[in-house]
Formats: C-alpha cells, sequence, structure tokens
C-alpha cells in the first residue's frame, strides 16, 4: 500500500509540475507577444513592413508640418495680434499629432508617453479654443453688452439628451465664469491623472494594470463636462459670428479626442483578435501599434485639411484696410 501511495504521489507531482510548466510556458508566449523590445533588438531585427512603415510615416508627417505651415502663413496675414496667436495655437495640434505618431513608431516603447501627448492636445485646445472663441466678440464683457440677456439653451452634445429638461439660462458674468471653468479643468485634472498614469506605467507595470481602469470614469467625466461648456459656448458665439465657422473649428478638436484617443483605445483591443507579426522582438504589439499610428498620421492629414479650411475665416487685415479707406 505504501509504495502505491508513492507512486499516486510522484504521479499526482508530476502533473502538477506538468501543468505548472505549460502555465509558465503559456505567461512567457503572451508576454513575447505583448512585450516592447528593446531599441538595439527593434532595429537590428526590421523587417520591410516596418521600414515601409517609417517611410509613409515619415512623408505623412513632412506633409501635416506643409499643410501647417502654409495654413500658419495665411493666419499671420490676415489675423491681428489678439486672434493670431490661439488661432496659430489651435492648428499646431494636428503636426504635433503627427510628430508624436511617428515618434511611436520609431520608439515603440515610447507609445504610452506618445498616447498621452495626443491627449494632451485635446486638454489644451479645449481652453485655447474658448479664449479665441470669446476673442471673436472681443471679451465676455462685450457679448453680455451684445446679447442684451438673450437666454441660451443647455441642450447640446455631449449632454443633449439628458439635458433636455434643463430650461434655457440667460448668460451672466458669473455663469461664464462657472463654463470657463469647467473647460479650464481639463489640463489640471486630466493632466494630472495622465501624469500618474504614465509613471505606474513605466515604473510599474502590473500595479498599472489594477488601477487603470478607476482612472477611466474621471477622464469621461472631464471630458464631457469641458466638451459641453465649448459646445455651449459655440453656440452663443454664432449667433453673432455666424460666418467665423466656428462649428466646423469645434469639429476639428473634437475630432482630436475622437480619433486620437476614442479610437485608439478600440482598435488597440480589436485587433488582439488577430494574428498580427511574429515572435519577440516584431511581434503582436508592434505590428498593432504600426497600424494604429499610420491610420492616425493619413487622418491628422485630413484634420489639418479641414482645419485649415476653417480657419480660412475671419480675415481681419483686409476688413481694417477697407474701412480705413
Amino acid at each position: 500500500m505504501s509504495s502505491r501511495e508513492d507512486f499516486e504521489r510522484l504521479r499526482l507531482q508530476e502533473q502538477q509540475e506538468q501543468v505548472a510548466l505549460e502555465l509558465e510556458l503559456q505567461r512567457n508566449r503572451t508576454i513575447s507577444m505583448h512585450s516592447h523590445p528593446k531599441l538595439s533588438e527593434y532595429y537590428t531585427h526590421m523587417t520591410a513592413f516596418l521600414s515601409l512603415a517609417i517611410f509613409i510615416a515619415a512623408l505623412l508627417t513632412i506633409l501635416n508640418i506643409s499643410i501647417y505651415l502654409t495654413t500658419v502663413s495665411r493666419l499671420r496675414r490676415h489675423l491681428n495680434k489678439p486672434l493670431r496667436i490661439p488661432s496659430i495655437m489651435m492648428v499646431s495640434l494636428y503636426p504635433i499629432i503627427s510628430v508624436a505618431a511617428l515618434v511611436t513608431i520609431l520608439v515603440p516603447y515610447s507609445w504610452f508617453m506618445c498616447h498621452t501627448v495626443m491627449h494632451v492636445m485635446f486638454m489644451i485646445g479645449g481652453p485655447v479654443f474658448r479664449t479665441l472663441l470669446f476673442r471673436y466678440v472681443d471679451s465676455e464683457q462685450n457679448y453680455l453688452k451684445e446679447t442684451s440677456g438673450e437666454p441660451v439653451t443647455l441642450a447640446t452634445p455631449p449632454c443633449c439628451c439628458c439635458c433636455l429638461c434643463l430650461p434655457m439660462v440667460v448668460p451672466t458674468k458669473a455663469k461664464l465664469c462657472i463654463s470657463r471653468y469647467m473647460v479650464w479643468q481639463m489640463p489640471f485634472w486630466q493632466g494630472s491623472i495622465m501624469l500618474i498614469m504614465n509613471i505606474l506605467y513605466y515604473r510599474d507595470r502590473d500595479l498599472y494594470r489594477q488601477v487603470v481602469f478607476f482612472f477611466i470614469p474621471f477622464i469621461i467625466m472631464s471630458i464631457v463636462l469641458g466638451a459641453w461648456s465649448l459646445q455651449i459656448t459655440v453656440r452663443m458665439i454664432t449667433k453673432l459670428r455666424g460666418d467665423y465657422q466656428l462649428r466646423k473649428k469645434m469639429f476639428c478638436l473634437q475630432l482630436v479626442v475622437m480619433l486620437c484617443k476614442l479610437q485608439y483605445l478600440i482598435l488597440y483591443e480589436q485587433l488582439n483578435s488577430f494574428q498580427l507579426g511574429g515572435e519577440y522582438p516584431i511581434n503582436h504589439t508592434i505590428h498593432k501599434q504600426t497600424i494604429i499610428n499610420i491610420l492616425i498620421l493619413v487622418e491628422m492629414v485630413l484634420v489639418s485639411m479641414l482645419a485649415q479650411s476653417a480657419y480660412r475665416t475671419p480675415i481681419q487685415v483686409q476688413i481694417d484696410e477697407s474701412n480705413h479707406n
């Protein structure tokens, strides 16, 4: 009996060791599939697909910068200083995003930092765009004088459905201050969260995976509040400056968060359903990130062209010259 028990114990122990070995191999295979290679390994094992991707990414970035320089040249000629600086800052978002996408392809390990840069562009663009909107009417005080207490609706995207029951409000200095805080909270609130997430990602990856989902609701809430305030402001200023293509400019800004945040996260998960790439170092993650960032580069060229069209108005200098004559 003793020998049989020993045999069963040894057989059970061997089975447990075999299961543990298989789990360890599967874990190593998963790590190999999703980990980022060192820079030296990345360029040593460079493939034709990655070489072509880098070439296309560089061309798209140069094209985006060329569109940006053309737009800036036109803004410098046709806008006075109060509108020129925030307008140039708004059209600068898209080439910066393109450079971040290019750097992600060149240095894959930096992807989260570059993704943060893309996110930061919306955080910065929101307050700058609000400043630009009120500079179109000179100031908040001047807006209140020109509208003479005309009420505005709060049922605007992204809260148009849940705010239908809210009454129209008459803008006052205090309410415009609340609107300003709703926009300016984005760089401070989201900036702090993204800083913490970057530190966790590059210092303790396991802890990052445990806490990342707790931050997402706060980021979404911050984006929704900021976008809602901007949409209300756009509707307010459009009543006075309807020929300035303000909705088009707002749409260009919204595309930043839609393409660089929402689309990025969706594709990042959906592409896991496909087997891309091979073994480490040019693995599934490298191919996945390359595809996503090439797509973003193409989209940023299109958004830059849309922004160039949107910022064709107003043309202050010609108006001033005609008035002077």
